[in-house]
């Protein structure tokens, strides 16, 4: 796969975390105290859960029915799905594969990002395939990477004028097609110079505060697994939007012949 030209979510100068590069002692210190620290982290988010639900069982539909209340109960689901998708990076050969319709899942995606989609109003843009979209491997993995790239992307606009916008699709090829799924945005892109480092672990072109250099690595990881890719798109591939500054791909695999839909 090539390296194509614009790069997302650029603010501030490349980073590169200390440590950064062929293995340092940092990242293998890490790799061998994160399963334990992920266990450690389950005991306050399921203490998080059972006080959720002893507030809903106290005030009922006075509290259930707010939508403040519903994106908090939908973060405290996607802090486990997000806990459980870095445990299983620790335990690949685990893995079950599946088939699952994309479109719910893209759209899934997104709705964990309302609260900085919505105020986009009609600069965003979710456009589901026409025709059915099936996807094989993990539907965990493809919410991750969509809401890695998605929040890139609206990081990427805040400072591009008040008409920048963002789009995702889902594009659905013929009968055995892989199914990709694009995000684009208006946003100052990336320098040329560090389009080829953008997968690489703890680097980032954001300030420190806003991002950790693993997002898209971590993502082209989960993908890779189940036999998917996160990849920058090529300036002249035909399915690019012609505003895009930036656009990423979620490319899925389809079903193997035979499996039942």
């Amino acid at each position: 796969m090539s390296q194509q030209p614009n790069g997302s979510s650029g603010v501030g100068a490349p980073r590169e975390r200390a440590g950064a590069g062929a293995q340092p002692p940092a990242i293998v210190t890490a790799e061998l105290l994160a399963p334990a620290l992920l266990h450690e982290l389950k005991q306050p988010l399921t203490g998080v859960d059972a006080a959720a639900a002893l507030l809903e069982r106290a005030l009922g539909s006075l509290l259930t029915g707010r939508e403040e209340w519903l994106l908090l109960r939908q973060q405290v689901v996607r802090l486990a799905e997000v806990m459980s998708e870095y445990d299983a990076l620790f335990h690949a050969g685990d893995a079950s594969e599946v088939s699952f319709d994309v479109g719910p899942v893209v759209a899934r995606a997104v709705q964990l990002l309302a609260h900085r989609v919505r105020p986009l109003s009609r600069r965003f843009a979710l456009a589901q395939a026409e025709r059915p979209a099936r996807g094989y491997g993990s539907a965990a993995a493809v919410v991750h990477a969509a809401t890695n790239i998605l929040g890139n992307a609206l990081d990427a606009i805040e400072g591009a004028g008040r008409d920048a916008r963002v789009a995702v699709r889902v594009l659905a090829g013929g009968p055995g097609a892989q199914v990709q799924v694009r995000v684009s945005d208006e946003g100052p892109g990336i320098p040329e110079a560090v389009r080829a480092r953008l997968f690489e672990p703890r680097f980032s072109t954001k300030p420190p505060e806003r991002g950790s250099g693993l997002g898209l690595h971590l993502s082209r990881q989960l993908m890779a697994r189940f036999g998917g890719e996160v990849f920058l798109v090529d300036a002249a591939d035909p399915s690019r939007l012609p505003w895009a500054v930036t656009e990423f791909c979620i490319r899925i695999p389809s079903p193997p012949a035979g499996r039942s839909p």
